[in-house]
């Protein structure tokens, strides 16, 4: 029942990377998005209310007293710090379904069995949390210089940024997995993840961009299409003016596109996961060959 035809460990092309990604994604995006979204709808809705709250408290050209700003303030930190909660749920919870997906080749568990290994392993995301701060601080300067001499490159500059970014969030993902599955302990997973990449980095960073830069294009159409019908409507019926916030319609607006923002964080999150553990299955199988010895012993009759 709900068995998938996809090869997780073995070695793959750049152009194999892209293709597979989008192959497994045809297969289980409904799959994930149920089972995630029933694990977030609490903190979404959360989030939802938040919102509508803040436009209840917008008022152009009002005069705030220090308590009302006080509120604003509190309600708009409470909002971003909920926004990245989420978000970091949504990074774990994905990481959770993807190794639930690699071990059992089914897509026969919900959301039960992902919140249940995610509370189980809850000790592995919060001390590498803390190590990926202290590392993250360690290695600003460097990939802030490489960022900014990228950013004098005309049009490649844009792409070579792309890419860094995209090889350190491969490095950090891969740190985690090799920690999360007791490849290496918590001190040595960032080195372990840099020897098993370091041979194609640039690939690996390469194909993790180019999947990102097709979903957000992609992403970026679907949403932008609503908004721009969205703003049309807005400025035809009322216009954006004093009495913006004091409407329904402007309300509902401004909440709806907090709910958006919310939303697209965590797509982007999903998507990324699955991009990233396609490259570190690889990048694993090429480093240990577990595959390989799976199928001698298979071969020499020890699982019959």
């Amino acid at each position: 029942m709900g068995q998938i035809d996809f090869e997780f460990k073995r070695e793959r092309k750049l152009g194999e990377f892209v293709q597979d990604f989008i192959n497994l994604l045809k297969v289980i995006n409904r799959h994930l998005v149920s089972v995630l979204f029933k694990l977030l709808i609490v903190p979404i809705c959360i989030v939802v209310l938040i919102g509508y709250y803040l436009t209840t408290q917008m008022r152009f050209n009002a005069n705030f007293s220090n308590v009302d700003y006080f509120n604003i303030g509190a309600s708009f930190v409470s909002l971003g710090l909920l926004v990245l909660l989420i978000s970091i749920f949504a990074f774990g919870f994905t990481i959770e379904y993807f190794i639930l997906l690699r071990n059992r080749k089914q897509i026969d568990f919900g959301s039960k069995e992902v919140w249940l290994q995610f509370r189980t392993s809850i000790a592995y995301y919060l001390r590498f949390f803390l190590a990926m701060l202290v590392v993250g601080v360690l290695i600003a300067l460097p990939v802030a210089i490489a960022a900014l001499l990228s950013a004098f490159i005309p049009i490649v500059g844009t792409f070579a940024t792309g890419i860094l970014f995209s090889m350190i969030g491969m490095w950090f993902f891969t740190a985690f997995m090799l920690y999360r599955e007791d490849y290496y302990d918590l001190i040595d997973c960032f080195g372990g993840a840099f020897t098993l990449l370091r041979t194609k980095i640039f690939e690996y960073g390469t194909a993790s961009y180019i999947v990102s830069f097709i979903f957000q294009a992609l992403l970026s159409i679907i949403t932008i299409i609503p908004f721009v019908i969205i703003f049309v409507i807005s400025y035809n019926a009322i216009g954006f003016n004093n009495d913006f916030f004091e409407s329904e319609w402007g309300r509902g607006i401004a909440t709806f596109g907090s709910l958006v923002v919310v939303l697209l964080f965590i797509v982007y999150y999903m998507l990324s996961v699955i991009s990233y553990g396609i490259i570190y299955e690889t990048a694993k199988e090429l480093k240990f060959g577990e595959d390989v010895f799976a199928r001698i012993e298979k071969l020499g009759g020890k699982d019959v």
